[in-house]
């Protein structure tokens, strides 16, 4: 499999959303979960008669391009699928249920959508054993791509893409003489999808332009959040109860349910909490996912160093 090319990074990020100094207590810093997303089958209306299962070919190659992102792990089809044969996951609606498939796979996101145009057409004038004219397009068209965040079974962005290429050569098929358009035609039958070979191909060196682009815009949308508003004397540890800590800042600060904190002590990041609840405009509810010494009242907020999405690691809890 030829390798997408990285568009964006999340190093710089990350840095930079630590507190400053960022040491725990052993010199070691707590490290942030990575973004689990699953893909699930998209509806396949394309109705290409190759060997092809465009319903998951197609996820499953978007999945690789997204997944050379360094801060994002993609579920492998297989328990993807393994999920989709729960009995209690197919009763309900199309959101919820992959939400439910989501939890299930613990994932933080899930993404379906709908595979429109995938193939070549040929057409053909006049006699190809005399001698006749032939044009060549290739489409792609990927719609109504939606990227569903688990923990609220919300939409957080549609995205589409669409690519074609026409070729029509100039002379005239003599009796039936073979173009090399033919032979790729033909090979499309064959070829393994994703493999180096189809990358030779026109269709395949459109899909390699369509899943970049589509992979680019969910990375963005996932990756490129304003900041939280931390300006405030209020943006410290409120309370500490158990497990939970209640934090100084909420929908006005632009924080949101999963993101993941950092709580330093003067320059030391001490512990990571994720946001379990938005209270008010200023005000939410964290659970702790690691700590190195006690929480107290009055620690430091530190930038999220998560998308803002819902976190099912190893670290974190069961809710």
């Amino acid at each position: 499999m030829r390798s997408a090319e990285v568009f964006f990074s999340l190093r710089s990020a990350l840095l930079s959303a630590l507190c400053v100094g960022l040491t725990a207590k052993g010199g070691e810093g707590v490290q942030a979960p990575l973004l689990r997303i699953a893909l699930l089958p998209f509806e396949d209306r394309a109705g290409f008669q190759g060997k092809w299962n465009l319903a998951t070919d197609v996820p499953v190659l978007l999945g690789q391009y997204m997944s050379e992102e360094a801060a994002i792990r993609v579920i492998p089809m297989d328990s993807v699928e393994a999920a989709l044969r729960e009995k209690t996951l197919k009763k309900r609606q199309e959101l919820a249920r992959a939400a439910s498939i989501g939890r299930h796979l613990g994932a933080d996101l899930v993404i379906i959508g709908r595979v429109k145009r995938f193939g070549m057409r040929r057409v053909t004038v006049g006699d190809p054993n005399l001698g006749g004219y032939k044009s060549y397009k290739s489409q792609i068209e990927l719609r109504d791509v939606r990227l569903i965040k688990v923990a609220t079974e919300e939409v957080v962005k549609t995205f589409e893409v669409s690519r074609d290429s026409s070729e029509s050569p100039l002379g005239l098929d003599l009796f039936g003489r073979p173009r090399p358009q033919d032979r790729e035609f033909r090979q499309l039958f064959t070829v393994d999808f994703g493999s180096e070979h189809f990358y030779e191909l026109p269709l395949g060196k459109l899909a390699e332009d369509a899943f970049r682009d589509l992979s680019t815009q969910i990375k963005q949308a996932l990756l490129e959040r304003p900041p939280i508003d931390l300006s405030g004397a209020q943006a410290v540890v409120l309370a500490v109860d158990g497990n939970e800590v209640y934090l100084g800042i909420g929908s006005r600060n632009r924080a949101e349910h999963g993101d993941l904190l950092p709580l330093c002590r003067g320059d030391t990041q001490i512990a990571l909490v994720k946001i379990r609840q938005i209270l008010s405009a200023q005000l939410c509810k964290a659970q702790i996912v690691e700590q190195t010494e006690p929480i107290e009242i009055g620690f430091r907020i530190g930038q999220r160093v998560s998308s803002g999405m819902e976190m099912q690691t190893s670290l974190s809890k069961e809710e």
